[in-house]
């Protein structure tokens, strides 16, 4: 059992880039630079089988994630931004109180460019995202807890940002979709869509609400041939809600916290994030 319920966890390290949309969506500027610092706290004691039921770990188990990332961007021109993101992803899973299975390591390395499509609205930005996805840690084989599918893959995705000035005046939004894929034979592929609304409570505060759907497959299934402890085959609704405080013109702090709300092959869990925005 802890094979198909481990492994389905696994994911946390990668849904944890899904969460990005809160300032990802907006050109960061010619020369500048975005640096967003994070800390992520993920826990879960059931999960979601094959067939989308719940089910409690066994032996009163619980899963837990802390993740520190760095993601960041410089603009290398008026409509082109460079972007990364580097992780540190400690897990652990406990039973009876008791810890069975530690990792601590760099997870999945990303690195991209962002080309923002049009000029007509200064109020509307469309960007495409084109990445690579580089694993910075070895090829595990007989471990229950991994930071990611151990193979090299790559990211494109479309995004829509932008402010509202009429109807809902002076909310945000930030909208997108797209694909991840890994370049081995047993995948998988992975689709997913985020969208954000922000709502300004005054010049220093705001609050916004996102939604992350993320559905993956492979050929092989919801386990692999060559390490069946892995599930390449799992999909998740996650809500999360946001506060934010301006320190200054160029820094905030972000607090938020999320729950998974439905999914299939993956844990039921919940946490909360405290990053800042910093802009130089």
């Amino acid at each position: 059992m802890k094979k198909v319920i481990l492994n389905a966890l696994l994911t946390v390290a990668l849904v944890v880039f899904s969460n990005q949309t809160t300032y990802a969506g907006f050109p960061i500027g010619n020369g500048r630079w975005l640096l967003v610092p994070t800390y992520t706290k993920y826990s879960a004691d059931s999960y979601w089988n094959s067939t989308g039921e719940i089910v409690s770990f066994a032996n009163t188990g619980r899963y837990e994630s802390n993740y520190l990332g760095l993601y960041g961007g410089v603009g290398v021109g008026r409509d082109l931004d460079f972007v990364f993101n580097i992780p540190y992803v400690t897990q652990r899973y406990f039973e009876n109180g008791n810890l069975v299975e530690q990792l601590s390591t760099v997870g999945d390395v990303t690195a991209g460019l962002s080309y923002f499509l049009n000029h007509y609205d200064y109020f509307k930005h469309l960007s495409i995202t084109g990445s690579i996805i580089i694993p910075m840690y070895p090829n595990l084989q007989n471990t229950y807890l991994l930071p990611g599918f151990s193979s090299t893959g790559a990211e494109v995705k479309l995004g829509l940002a932008g402010t509202n000035t009429n109807t809902l005046k002076d909310t945000y939004y930030d909208i997108e979709a797209g694909v991840r894929t890994y370049f081995n034979s047993n995948g998988p592929t992975v689709l997913f869509g985020n969208a954000t609304l922000g709502v300004p409570l005054n010049e220093d505060w705001k609050i916004s609400g996102t939604v992350n759907v993320v559905s993956a497959s492979s050929n092989s299934g919801f386990t692999t041939p060559t390490n069946p402890f892995i599930n390449r085959d799992f999909n998740y609704v996650r809500g999360n809600l946001s506060v934010s405080t301006r320190l200054d013109r160029n820094i905030s702090i972000w607090a938020s916290v999320f729950r998974d709300f439905t999914g299939r092959g993956i844990g039921q869990g919940s946490g909360y994030s405290i990053f800042a925005l910093i802009k130089f």
